[in-house]
This record gives structure tokens, C-alpha cells and sequence, in this order.
């Protein structure tokens, strides 16, 4: 699990799973559950192949209210073989899926109840799982060739890394990932408090990356706030911008995992170079509502540096149901002007759309076609066809390969719609 305290020995009770783990936890199943059913959709398809990795493994179980849960690595294994019972239930073309498990830990005792656990509970799946007592970072090039080899064109595959403080060696070898396995996918989660105390030591990196220079006094006074918003919306802004960098990845989505029962945080960062697996995950944010929190602004710009400069104030967004009505309201507002830009000399796709504003909120790929739609309602923009055709009025649902195109007579840019 990556977490200080947590020992496993053979012999001995697990654990006990804290309440910021277990909403982990919780956030791991919805997501692999939501991400092979979208990737299952196509009905021709018939095989589906998918390796999982944990690099952080631990001992594969916990103990919560007198029973024994799950852990990363039996979620992988549990989630994997549902989604083969359930998906292939109404289909009438069986789909073949193809899952290989991954599971490092650097303890030998560990490793020792790990391998325990599954020879109990999965070992049947034995052929399919690889367990190794290394360090992450010395078993990472043995695993990626592994990977290559079974899946030499897509590479699809997901890296679940949890650290307990910050260290440059994971984005070095999450670019590595990226590089070898193009589809790949990394979850990177920290301790909240490691990463503050981290940028207290390091306040060169907050200027450094910032994209716009804060004030030395407002940096000292935000790292200061080690438990309340303004350290970890600095960690959101600065390190966020410095491992997207550093890792090459296309999609991010950075936000803190904050259980109602529990003062400790976690950093939930999850990184990709595909637009489905980043949609998928922000929808995971919405349906864990109350889980997730965010310290900004709804709407664009919710990840920028704004909020940071102004010494009051540093507004929560928690991805309920009127964090979303007022995001919709923000999108509404600035989509006419940033969208008047992407697609003033050419229309632009609405593929090309929705990844040119992925990282700049927390917006689903619907939420934003939703906002486009009614920008067209209201005249502000066509919408284009495959073939250049304009689309009728009353569209219920945007395709990919739609274009977005200015009106002969647009709205002039910088013009508040209200």
C-alpha cells in the first residue's frame, strides 16, 4: 500500500485499513469496473487484453470493522474476473479477456503473506500472476518487457505506484512507462502532509515551475498551512505542472481523496495519454461525490494560480451536484470566448475540443459537449458534420468527428453572455 505502519507478517492479524486507505480502495474498484466496461463496449470486438501492476503491493489484505477486506492487489484480480462474468453475460459473441497481474513489494514478509493469501483465495489464476520481493524501480524494466511482449502494438496496462513521500525517481520511471507502453495508464498516490513538508524543504521548485511567480512571503505563508487548504492546493499547482512535465503525460487528473471521518489526505493523481481513460476517471470523481475535493474555482482555470494570490480565500470544490450546476454555470460563461479562439480561422472537431480543454477542469467529456450544445442552441456556434453540413438544431448528443465552427456573424470574443 506504500504507507508507513502498515506491516504484514504470516502468522499474524493484517493491518488495520485506515479510512483515507479504504476510500482508496473504493476509488480503485469503481474505476477498473468503469474502464473495462467502456473499452468493452464494441460488440465485434472478441478479446480484450489488459496487464495490472502494483508496485507498492503489500500483503494483499486488510482488517476493517472485525471482517478481512480486500487490498490493490486482490481488488485487481476481483474486478478482472467479475468484469469476465458479467460483461460476457448478454453477449452473444463470447469475449475473451486476457488479464496478467504484477505484484512488487520491496518486504520479504510482505511478499510472504501476499503469496499466502493467493494460493487461498486465486490459485486457479497462479499462471496469470507474477509476484516479486524487489524494490519498484528494480523490477520496473523486467515488467515493461513483459508487457511489450504480450502486447507488442498497444501496450495497455495499468501502473498503480503509492508512495509515501515524493521522490523524482517515480516520474523518471513513469516516463519510462509512457515511453515503452503508449496506452498505458499510472495512479500516483501520496500522503498529502509528505508532499507539503516536501515543498516546505524545496521552495525553489514552487518558483520554478509556476507559471506565473507567486510572492516568496504568499509561498511561505501557504506551505505553512501544512493542515488546511492552502499547502495542498500548492501541492495541486506545483507539483501537478512539475510531474505532468516530467512524465510526458497528455492527461492528468490531480485531486486529493479526503474521507468525512479522517484528518489525513491523500493525493490521487492519475496520468494518461488517452482521452478515454482520463474521462473515465473523472467520472469516478463525480459518482465518489463527498470523496474527492479540489481547492479552486469551478469552471476553467480551476487548477490555475489565481486563487493562490489572493490572501483570503481558497474556494473547495467536492464534485456534488452544486459544485456541478455552478461549473456548468462558469463553463458557460468563458467556453463562448476560449472556443471562439480554437476554432476561429478553422472548425475545429469536437475530439479536438474536448482534449484541448481536458486538463483545464474538472468537467466529463459530456459536461462539455453539454455546454457546446447550448452554445449552438443559442446561435453562438454550428455544428458541423463529417461531410461540413450543418447540423440541425436540438442535437441531443455531440459524435467525435462533429466540427465547431464560427458563425458568419460569431459573438465577438471577450463579450460576457450575462
Amino acid at each position: 500500500m506504500g504507507f508507513e505502519g502498515f506491516r504484514w507478517r504470516v502468522g499474524e492479524p493484517p493491518p488495520e485499513l485506515e479510512e483515507h486507505s479504504k476510500a482508496k480502495l473504493d476509488v480503485l474498484r469503481r474505476y477498473l469496473r468503469a474502464y473495462i466496461e467502456r473499452l468493452t463496449t464494441n460488440p465485434s470486438r472478441d478479446k480484450f487484453t489488459l496487464d495490472l501492476v502494483d508496485g507498492f503491493a503489500g500483503g494483499g489484505v486488510f482488517r476493517s470493522d472485525g471482517k478481512i477486506v480486500s487490498g490493490t492487489p486482490l481488488i485487481m484480480i476481483e474486478e478482472s474476473k467479475r468484469a469476465e462474468e458479467e460483461l460476457n453475460r448478454n453477449r452473444s459473441k463470447p469475449l475473451h479477456f486476457d488479464f496478467k497481474y504484477y505484484f512488487v513489494d520491496v518486504e520479504a514478509d510482505h511478499v510472504d503473506h501476499l503469496k499466502k493469501t493467493l494460493s487461498e483465495r486465486h490459485q486457479a489464476d497462479r499462471e496469470k500472476i507474477v509476484v516479486l520481493n524487489s524494490p519498484f524501480e528494480d523490477a520496473v524494466d523486467g515488467i515493461i518487457a513483459r508487457i511489450g511482449r504480450r502486447q507488442p502494438r498497444a501496450g495497455r496496462a495499468l501502473f498503480l505506484l503509492d508512495q509515501c513521500g515524493f521522490s523524482e525517481v517515480a516520474t523518471t520511471l513513469v516516463a519510462k512507462i509512457f515511453q515503452s507502453l503508449p496506452a498505458a495508464e499510472v495512479i500516483l498516490t501520496f500522503a498529502a502532509d509528505a508532499l507539503v513538508n516536501h515543498l516546505a524543504n524545496t521552495p525553489a521548485l514552487v518558483r520554478a515551475v509556476a507559471p506565473i511567480e507567486l510572492p516568496e512571503a504568499r509561498i511561505r505563508e501557504l506551505i505553512e498551512l501544512k493542515n488546511g487548504d492552502g499547502g495542498r492546493a500548492l501541492v495541486e499547482r506545483t507539483l501537478r505542472s512539475h510531474i505532468r512535465t516530467k512524465t510526458k503525460a497528455t492527461y492528468d487528473t490531480p485531486f486529493f481523496i479526503k474521507p468525512r471521518r479522517s484528518r489525513r489526505a491523500l493525493w490521487f493523481l492519475h496520468l494518461s495519454r488517452h482521452p478515454t481513460a482520463r474521462d473515465v476517471m473523472i467520472q469516478c470523481h463525480w459518482n465518489s461525490r463527498n470523496t474527492f475535493e479540489h481547492y479552486g474555482p469551478s469552471g476553467f482555470g480551476m487548477l490555475g494560480w489565481d486563487a493562490l494570490q489572493d490572501g483570503t480565500t481558497l474556494p473547495l470544490f467536492r464534485f456534488d451536484e452544486s459544485e456541478g450546476r455552478e461549473m456548468h454555470r462558469q463553463l458557460l460563461d468563458s467556453m463562448p470566448k476560449k472556443l471562439y479562439s480554437l476554432a476561429l480561422e478553422v472548425p475545429v472537431t469536437v475530439d479536438a475540443f474536448r482534449h484541448a480543454f481536458a486538463n483545464e477542469t474538472a468537467a466529463r467529456f459530456s459536461d462539455l459537449d453539454k455546454v457546446v450544445l447550448e452554445l449552438s442552441e443559442q446561435r453562438e456556434f454550428d455544428i458541423l458534420d463529417v461531410r461540413g453540413r450543418k447540423r440541425r438544431r436540438n442535437l441531443q448528443r455531440l459524435d467525435p468527428t462533429d466540427r465547431i465552427a464560427v458563425p458568419n456573424k460569431p459573438l465577438l470574443p471577450g463579450i460576457s453572455r450575462r
